[in-house]
């Protein structure tokens, strides 16, 4: 008799649920759960992408996600259609991020219980923001190609071991073949007997296989059947792979060769002609080159700017949030401190209504340089609006002597004087400071009761800095 397994235990529940929450909080797609329209918790992926904490996002309505209500109806409508024939959802759209800016997302929802849909949806999605943008490019270089192709007086074909890839417009006008038809065919159907197209094909396999370019003159067929003279011109895109195929350009000569003058000074102008075409086809390759690098370097630039100060170029508070959530994350693991500190430049106000905001500038700038020189690498300082600055310390093993002892330091070099504009100037600071994780768990926490902080080393006088103090332990 087979006996049933033993029942399984509470920490056996709790191990089992931990290595379910850290396989999904390591897979490379956001996940969410949703009951009632509503979200019940999501991964850490999930979280990264649309900027929302899984503490914050439980209970909100699902359709936060969407830019509009009509869209999130329109979705929703799909979704159910699609649900109720217990088959996975399936689509790409833009969803809304916390901060209200827009990313392209693939998003696949499935029930948690077919048979029973109140048991609620999983939303899988795949961010393909830059996916979609690199298809776009693609796509526009694809059609500014086509269309150089399509507007040069030369027909010309691709192909490979005897059959045809690709041709452009005027090749489908000089043979009456269409492109979609054409590369149903072999590459023999264009001469007027199977010995032409023999004697052809010797050729250019040994003239391409050297490296060198065909260039020959011959009689070849329409659709029609009629025949023409043409001036064939190939070359391997591998000489040493003929594999690879080939390109061909073809000229109508038919009326050159009636008359040797006119052939003369046709062949002239053709190689000119060609020059011509090959140069204009290289300039629009390098203007391609030059716009691709052109919007790869606008794209970064508006990615910086996107994180950091205008005016100092420190990251702003978008950029410091960020900062901090992995200094903390690094900090559960490590068991060491994370402090924070809010600084207030008490003097700045009277200095920027006497001189002008063009000092006032000035002078927040070369702060912001003298912060930055006091830090080490994982050290961050921020820009958050004013005259007010927010650093982040982490790997902090002692609280109060290793941030005092950064904060006296950050406070003798700031009220150095500085010279700006033909003035000597003084600003006098004040520094709150908090620490993760003895005064809060959330980035919002520990940037407020650093504030908080700050304005109790106001209270206290200038040049001041104060740990923050739990009101209900004073």
């Amino acid at each position: 008799m087979i006996k049933p397994p033993p029942p399984i235990g509470a920490a056996q529940n709790r191990q089992a649920l931990l290595e379910y929450q850290a396989l999904l909080d390591n897979v490379a797609l956001g996940i969410a759960f949703i009951r009632d329209g509503c979200f019940l918790h999501c991964n850490s992926r999930f979280s990264e992408i649309f900027g929302w904490p899984g503490e914050q996002l439980a209970g909100q309505p699902a359709s936060l996600l969407h830019p509009s209500a009509q869209a999130g109806a329109e979705l929703s409508s799909l979704a159910s259609a699609t649900l109720g024939r217990r088959q996975p959802f399936d689509t790409e759209l833009l969803l809304q991020k916390r901060d209200r800016s827009m990313c392209w997302c693939r998003l696949r929802i499935n029930t948690i219980d077919p048979a029973d849909p109140d048991q609620g949806q999983i939303y899988l999605i795949e961010d393909i923001t830059e996916r979609r943008a690199d298809d776009a490019s693609a796509q526009r270089l694809l059609l500014e190609h086509q269309a150089i192709l399509d507007n040069v007086s030369l027909a010309i074909t691709f192909t490979r071991k005897r059959h045809f890839l690709h041709c452009n417009q005027r090749f489908s006008e000089m043979f009456g073949w269409p492109s979609d038809e054409l590369i149903q065919q072999t590459t023999d159907a264009l001469y007027p007997s199977p010995q032409a197209f023999a004697e052809l094909s010797s050729l250019a396999r040994a003239t391409l296989g050297r490296g060198e370019r065909l260039d020959t003159e011959l009689l070849m067929r329409r659709r029609d059947g009629s025949t023409f003279w043409c001036r064939l011109l190939a070359k391997a895109i591998d000489p040493d792979d003929l594999g690879r195929g080939s390109i061909y350009i073809t000229e109508d000569i038919t009326d050159r060769r009636l008359a040797q003058e006119a052939l003369v000074r046709a062949r002239d102008t053709l190689e000119l002609r060609v020059q011509e075409r090959t140069a204009e086809l290289a300039t629009a390759n390098q203007r391609l080159q030059a716009e691709i690098q052109e919007r790869l370097q606008a794209e970064k630039q508006i990615r910086h700017l996107a994180d950091h100060d205008a005016l100092t170029d420190l990251p702003n508070r978008r950029l410091l949030e960020d900062r901090l959530r992995q200094a903390m994350a690094a900090a559960r693991r490590s068991g060491n401190q994370v402090a924070v500190m809010f600084i207030d430049l008490d003097s700045f106000k009277p200095i920027n209504d006497l001189l002008g905001h063009r000092v006032g500038d000035l002078l927040l700038q070369a702060v912001a340089k003298r912060l930055r020189g006091l830090l080490r690498a994982v050290d961050t300082v921020a820009r958050i609006g004013g005259d007010e600055f927010v650093l982040v310390l982490p790997d902090m093993h002692s609280q109060s002597t290793s941030s005092g002892e950064s904060a006296k330091r950050i406070l003798a070099a700031l009220v150095q004087p500085y010279q700006i504009d033909g003035n000597i100037l003084t600003v006098t600071p004040s520094i709150g400071i908090s620490h993760y994780p003895e005064h809060g768990s959330n980035v919002d926490a520990l940037i407020a009761r650093a504030d908080d902080a700050m304005y109790r080393a106001k209270q206290m006088g200038r040049r001041n800095y104060q740990f923050y103090i739990d009101p209900r332990k004073e």
